[in-house]
């Protein structure tokens, strides 16, 4: 049977970015422990080689896709479609492309991508499926995926910012809500859908691994509905759990917001950010809505540098959690 996922053509001489640093060290650890087979050629050609250490025991791996500006916009004021960031750079009209396909590669290795409510009300036509149909055809047979797409995972504080009419409600591929205990009961009412309904949970203790292995039997069971924490504050570290649970091994994050609240709890492994030469301004930019202090917060080691042209920054960045910068007041008196 024909799919119904549309794809895009991404040839080789419009995408490839010009390797300009690989942090070889990394490399030789993700490659000794990686489950995956060798990269496929087009991968190779157009960005490196790409492998992925396993997930930890309790949580899927994390790693996350984001395009800025180069003064760190995530969009403009005038119009907050996130990919114009990438697609108004007109010194290099085909490095959107090359920025579009790193996205869609990531979408070919990863189980499930996590997306923002307020994405899906930004973006009216949006399924998160491999745009490269070269990629998407190696997915199951090549890395033994269940579905053609990767699990669409929406999640939402109250469930009552997703837009109920989204086309996302009619993909052909896992389809999950995530959102806390006050928005299990609104979605519940607005769902057209047969939702599973897994939750709520207070905590991990709460539970019962028998019964997240009986939902993984129901192979036609693509709808899930999953409610964590307390109040209108779902638990993210609990939906890790379960998703990991469900056999989720792999998991992208394309909100940026959620990017920010991962790394906030150290859970976000990775982060493939892209920088498109523009300058936006504005107020909007990555973790406008958290902020870490100087004292306590996130660094990352360089594992790759990609170049496209002279306007688009590939990176690939590992993420480094647990450092504090306990010296700051001696260090501004010395000064």
């Amino acid at each position: 049977m024909k799919d119904r996922f549309k794809y895009l053509d991404f040839p080789l001489e419009k995408i490839t970015f010009q390797t300009l640093m690989r942090n070889e060290e990394i490399f030789t650890e993700f490659r000794n422990t990686s489950p995956e087979p060798t990269t496929p050629a087009k991968i190779m050609q157009a960005y490196g080689e790409v492998k992925f250490p396993p997930a930890p025991d309790n949580r899927p791996y994390l790693f996350a896709s984001i395009v800025e500006s180069m003064d760190g916009k995530i969009c403009y004021m005038d119009d907050t479609h996130g990919d114009l960031i990438a697609g108004a750079n007109l010194r290099d009209p085909e490095g959107a492309l090359g920025d579009f396909w790193v996205l869609n590669m990531l979408r070919f290795y990863c189980d499930g991508v996590i997306i923002g409510a307020r994405t899906l009300q930004t973006d009216e036509v949006m399924w998160v499926n491999t745009y490269d149909k070269e990629l998407a055809d190696l997915r199951m047979d090549y890395l033994g995926k269940k579905h053609l797409a990767p699990a669409h995972i929406v999640v939402s504080f109250d469930a009552t910012d997703i837009p109920y009419e989204h086309m996302i409600f009619d993909v052909d591929a896992p389809l999950i809500i995530a959102t806390s205990p006050n928005g299990l009961a609104y979605a519940k009412n607005k769902l057209q859908q047969d939702f599973l309904t897994i939750g709520p949970y207070k905590n991990i203790q709460e539970i019962d691994l028998e019964i997240i292995n009986g939902l993984l039997e129901q192979k036609e069971r693509q709808r899930l509905l999953i409610s964590t924490g307390e109040g209108s504050n779902p638990d993210g570290k609990i939906l890790l759990y379960l998703l990991k649970h469900l056999g989720l091994e792999r998991v992208l994050v394309e909100s940026p917001s959620y990017m920010t609240y991962l790394m906030s709890e150290a859970c976000m492994d990775e982060m493939f950010m892209n920088y498109s030469s523009v300058f936006a301004a504005g107020k909007i930019g990555f973790g406008t809505f958290l902020d870490f202090s100087v004292k306590n917060h996130p660094h990352s080691d360089l594992i790759q540098i990609g170049l496209h042209k002279a306007n688009f920054i590939a990176t690939r960045q590992k993420m480094i959690y647990g450092l504090s910068y306990t010296n700051f007041t001696s260090m501004q008196a010395s000064s």
